[in-house]
């Protein structure tokens, strides 16, 4: 109806990967909203809708081996809770896998430790990483 809140069916599937490279599984699903205020303020609100973003998943550092339980499939309704039809919006869904080792860690593990170079070891180097799928936007604009 007219005026009434936008409902999104999300769902999502984990990449099954190959036997070389199996997939992660996936940690959660998130509808995110933007908006811009009277002001021309931009907003953006983050929705856990399905998953679990606190799964305990994480990920042995030393081995790049992941731990933990996550999702073969995700699905929900959502309904926007802070709706307001007379403003403009842009909604859109992320699917965000458990952690996993980025490709230059797993580089790093590869070589002996006294072979690794001094960035393996470098406080900056970032060893885990979410990957993250996303939809394309959906836009909200009011009538008239």
């Amino acid at each position: 109806p007219a005026g009434a809140a936008p409902r999104f069916l999300v769902a999502a599937a984990a990449d099954p990967g190959t036997v070389a490279h199996p997939g992660m599984p996936l940690q959660r699903l998130q509808v995110i909203k933007g908006w811009a205020d009277a002001s021309g303020n931009h907003h953006q609100a983050v929705y856990d809708v399905a998953g679990d973003a606190n799964n305990g998943a994480s990920v042995d550092l030393q081995t790049c081996q992941p731990r933990g339980e996550g999702f073969a499939q995700l699905c929900a309704v959502w309904q926007d809770p802070q709706f307001d039809p007379a403003v403009p919006a842009v909604y859109y869904v992320r699917a965000v896998e458990n952690p996993s080792c980025r490709y230059s860690a797993r580089q790093c593990l590869e070589l002996p430790a006294e072979l690794r170079p001094a960035d393996c070891a470098s406080p900056f180097f970032q060893p885990v990483i979410q990957e993250r799928a996303w939809t394309s936007p959906v836009w909200y604009s009011p009538a008239g």
